[in-house]
């Protein structure tokens, strides 16, 4: 466990709050960071507390909440990365709340305690839970986060495409006609990039299993610009690929020349609404040539017959009332 900043309450006695962010310097292994109580700090898994793993929301040895941090991060904290921890305790309303931030996004409010033997500021402390051997920086700066508001932006960066998507509109045909979604039909695309990742897509048939062929990830070579990203996109079934980028200057008018491998899909029967888009989708994914993040955010997938434009997507979380 570690030592705490000092309770801050600028304005208001009734609120406090303590901060404090862990940067990586060193990582092997895994790590989880959060606040636990000196009566809840034990050896290994017994310790219970409120942590955050790169990924999920975990009390020390259970997840809470799956898929709570940066989709381009795909679940991990690694060198570098700097965690940051707020508990906001409000005792007029006799509450506590505990958000988490990655690399300086806010990833919203995890807990909110409401119980009055959960809800004390006093009793928790920062704690970090490593599993390997980790080593890093403790800060507890006097400066309090500004903003508790979940903000997890697909990418700040023009040139990647990694993150999650929701799909606002489709043109098809050689005049690009637009393709009318249906209302009841919400598409997630989410984009992970694999250059440095290595790993095997799942494979297999069978109802609930993956149609297709598997697709290995491997790691760019040495001044190879090319990257590989895994797709998969949420629609009834669960439908994935891998995109290769060409070249990495893309074309004249910005855009980044790509491939789209073997679609791989669950074999579940949905609804006639997703059941069309999913046969949109399979036709119109491997005739996609190139695709860019315009100025505006969007990720728009472009190919002779097809247009794929995306908005970015913001998944929410409901807070957690307790932690046992």
């Amino acid at each position: 466990m570690l030592q705490p900043s000092s309770p801050s309450s600028p304005s208001n006695t009734d609120d406090n709050d303590l901060y404090f962010e862990i940067t990586i310097i060193e990582l092997n292994g895994h790590i989880a960071i959060g606040f636990a109580t000196p009566s809840e700090f034990k050896p290994g898994w017994s310790t219970k507390g409120m942590f955050y793993n790169g990924n999920n929301i975990t009390n020390g040895s259970a997840a809470l909440i799956v898929g709570f941090g940066p989709p381009q991060k795909r679940g991990s904290i690694s060198n570098g990365d700097v965690i940051g921890v707020h508990l906001k305790q409000r005792k007029k309303e006799g509450t506590l709340s505990v958000v988490f931030y990655h690399n300086g996004q806010c990833l919203g409010t995890a807990f909110h305690l409401k119980s009055p033997a959960e809800a004390a500021l006093s009793s928790f402390r920062p704690c970090l839970h490593v599993d390997g051997k980790a080593i890093v920086a403790y800060v507890a700066p006097g400066l309090m986060p500004t903003t508790s508001s979940r903000n997890v932006s697909s990418t700040n960066d023009l040139t990647s495409f990694a993150g999650e998507w929701r799909i606002k509109q489709c043109f098809r045909g050689p005049e690009l006609g637009e393709y009318k979604l249906p209302s009841t039909v919400k598409c997630i695309l989410s984009i992970q990039d694999l250059s440095t990742s290595r790993g095997v897509l799942p494979r297999g048939g069978g109802r609930g299993g993956f149609r297709g062929r598997p697709d290995v990830r491997s790691t760019a070579q040495e001044g190879d610009d090319s990257k590989k990203y895994d797709l998969s996109i949420k629609v009834g079934n669960m439908m994935r690929a891998t995109i290769g980028t060409m070249e990495q200057e893309g074309d004249s008018e910005g855009f980044t020349k790509i491939q789209i491998g073997p679609i791989m899909s669950t074999e579940m029967m949905p609804p006639p609404d997703e059941y069309e888009v999913e046969n949109f989708l399979s036709a119109s994914l491997p005739v996609l040539q190139k695709m860019i993040v315009d100025e505006n955010g969007n990720l728009i997938l472009n190919g002779p017959t097809c247009e794929i434009i995306c908005s970015p997507y913001v998944k929410e979380f409901d807070a957690l009332m307790h932690y046992h």
